[in-house]
């Protein structure tokens, strides 16, 4: 999102603060492994290419033919041969996509890793926004497996769209945004791309804070706690969101995702944003993780912004 920038704000004090900038998603890449769930992805992404006017990028990564260990080297003809039968589901693809013949697009398929093939051409196509669906894997399969989509969420050096699996269909992008955050120090970059999106679109937008409990503060009333929680969520927005937008405010306490989805609900959210911390060991294969619970609970896409730049 090349016009998202920052400013200083002299009203507090050095603290570096994101100014509102008019949110420009100019390249868009959409991974795609010719599955339902990538079908729903695709479908978000032309909508979004539409409304911003991007190129599109349909990727997908070419799954390597797996053979036992100690077999024969894979012949190179059955390689060859496989990356061209994924290449020919990718024209197949382009070809039931009539909408896409208004819409600049490349399809591309290669044999790298996922990740790997992603973050490469989000440099060299200069891509904005990564959007992927995501299926239904729980428990000891997700355990095993991952998620691919949340591996992409959490390596990613742009945000990330997760189309889940119970992602409703709808025909205007993003008329209501719940944006979550647990007020860490560096929330502010999450902040300002939900509030610029939400005055591209002209949008709704609802800061959530949800607290695990209420935490007993000799001599302050909760509804005081309440307020300087909600202070700190204005604080997250630029200075000059004020100018377009009044933001809902809700302070919830007890589960992050049941909480998360129960007011992307009451708001008939069409997107929920949240901010991606830095990358743990076994991050996406943790199935009871705050995220993949929002993601795979959510009615509407998940957009996923890294805290950090680097």
């Amino acid at each position: 999102m090349n016009n998202i920038s920052a400013a200083s704000d002299p009203g507090i004090g050095n603290q570096v603060r994101l100014g509102t900038t008019r949110v420009r998603f100019e390249h868009i890449l959409v991974c795609t492994d010719f599955s339902p769930g990538a079908k729903a992805a695709l479908d978000v992404a032309i909508s979004l290419a539409k409304q911003f006017d991007a190129s599109l990028f349909l990727v997908n990564a070419a799954a390597p033919l797996v053979y036992p260990v100690g077999a024969d080297p894979v012949m190179p003809e059955l390689l060859e041969a496989n990356l061209d039968g994924a290449r020919a589901r990718m024209k197949r693809l382009i070809a039931r996509q009539p909408a896409l013949r208004s819409i600049k697009h490349e399809g591309i398929v290669s044999y790298v890793s996922a990740v790997e093939l992603i973050n490469q051409l989000t440099r060299e196509k200069n891509i904005n926004l990564i959007v992927t669906g995501s299926h239904s894997a729980h428990g000891l399969e997700k355990l095993l497996l991952g998620s691919f989509a949340e591996t992409v969420l959490r390596n990613a050096i742009c945000p990330v769209l997760v189309v889940g699996p119970h992602c409703r269909r709808t025909p205007h992008p993003f008329r209501s945004i719940v944006f979550a955050t647990g007020l860490r120090p560096d929330s502010q970059r999450p902040a300002q791309y939900a509030s610029a999106i939400a005055e591209e679109l002209n949008a709704r937008l609802t800061l959530l804070h949800v607290a695990k409990k209420r935490p007993p503060i000799p001599g302050e009333a909760p509804e005081l706690l309440e307020e300087r929680l909600a202070d700190s969520l204005r604080s997250l927005l630029p200075p000059d969101a004020e100018l377009w937008c009044k933001p809902k405010v809700l302070i919830a306490f007890g589960d992050a995702s049941n909480e998360v989805l129960n007011a992307a609900a009451a708001e008939a959210a069409d997107l929920i944003v949240v901010g991606i911390h830095e990358p743990t060991p076994l991050a996406d294969h943790a199935p009871w993780s705050t995220m993949s619970q929002i993601i795979h609970g959510a009615t509407c896409p998940v957009l996923g912004v890294r805290e950090h730049l680097g």
